[in-house]
């Protein structure tokens, strides 16, 4: 009797064994970096998630006497001022493109809250850390720049904001 148990088991398992499908195979894991992807005057670029507070539509500012004409003035975000720049006129160019594609990038960097007015912005992306060179590129950020990502043949500059917080100009906003 104990022949004929060891039978149908075996019998059980050899018909188990044919139904199943093999492992997955397992997948090379690869560490990337979250970015936000934005666009400034014809050029593309990357950002820390990390650096950004949030992502808002331009909203109505209210003019400052006796500050540089990149400064578009204040608005009110949920109670509390925010300074909106227009980093395209910083820059020394104009923005590009339609005026409802224009969206503000919120830092608040170090004590310094304040908002960029750029071009557009076309959400998040996850980049391999591997693609990642430190290079300089000749776009108009130059000087806020810390390499760039190349994805599929396209060169992505990371953005730097505490590079941008950092520099004296643009910290000298009164004329």
């Amino acid at each position: 009797m104990s022949k004929d148990i060891f039978a149908v088991i075996s019998d059980v398992v050899s018909r188990f064994g044919q139904s199943t499908y093999g492992l997955p195979a397992q997948k090379e894991i690869v560490e990337t970096r979250k970015l936000v992807g934005f666009s400034l005057l014809g050029e593309s670029y990357v950002m820390p998630l990390n650096e950004l507070s949030e992502v808002l539509d331009v909203p109505e500012c209210t003019k400052l006497p006796r500050v540089k004409s990149w400064v578009r003035g204040l608005a009110n975000v949920r109670g509390r001022l925010l300074p909106i720049i227009d980093l395209a006129d910083f820059l020394g160019g104009s923005s590009r493109g339609p005026v409802k594609d224009r969206r503000v990038l919120v830092l608040d960097i170090d004590s310094v809250y304040v908002g960029l007015i750029v071009d557009s912005v076309q959400g998040i992306q996850s980049l391999a850390l591997s693609s990642f060179k430190e290079s300089r590129n000749n776009g108009p950020l130059v000087h806020f720049i810390d390499g760039s990502f190349i994805e599929e043949n396209k060169i992505l500059p990371l953005f730097c904001a505490h590079k941008l917080i950092e520099d004296n100009q643009f910290m000298s906003v009164s004329v």
